[in-house]
């Protein structure tokens, strides 16, 4: 019985520092570079978008709580990406769906992703091909 216990309790425990690695992988922001060029691709394919740099993001599990919160707003097109919300934990930004003709509100988008345990950066922007990054807070 005890050389069961432990096998598995081995095994266990690898099976925790491997996953551990591969958190500890996912971890590691993006630099500024790599994140700009892919909020301009993702800007390029989605002009009706919104994306921001949300610190933080780290797996693809930190978008439920982020869809939660952002999805209750009144501006988002909850139809477009997953409900509304499409998350790249490798570059740490969101993409969010607008409804047509909406104003998105800012200091919402904001309190909602720090309501959701992150800390909003900045917004992206694409005029005429160049991207322009706007801060976000929802203090206002």
């Amino acid at each position: 019985m005890k050389v069961n216990f432990l096998k598995l309790f081995v095994g266990v425990l690898a099976l925790l520092l491997s996953a551990s690695g591969a958190v500890a992988e996912d971890l590691k922001e993006a630099s500024e570079e790599v994140r700009s060029e892919a909020a301009r691709k993702k800007l390029g394919e989605k002009p009706g978008a919104l994306c921001l740099y949300v610190k933080g993001l780290c797996c693809p599990s930190c978008a439920i709580g982020i869809r939660k919160k952002v999805t209750k707003l009144k501006f988002v097109d909850r139809k477009e990406f997953s409900k509304g919300v499409d998350l790249d934990a490798k570059t740490q930004l969101v993409m969010i769906g607008l409804k047509a003709g909406a104003t998105p509100d800012n200091t919402k988008l904001a309190r909602a992703i720090e309501d959701a345990g992150y800390d909003p950066v900045h917004l992206y922007s694409l005029t005429a091909g160049k991207l322009a990054t706007t801060p976000i807070s929802a203090k206002n």
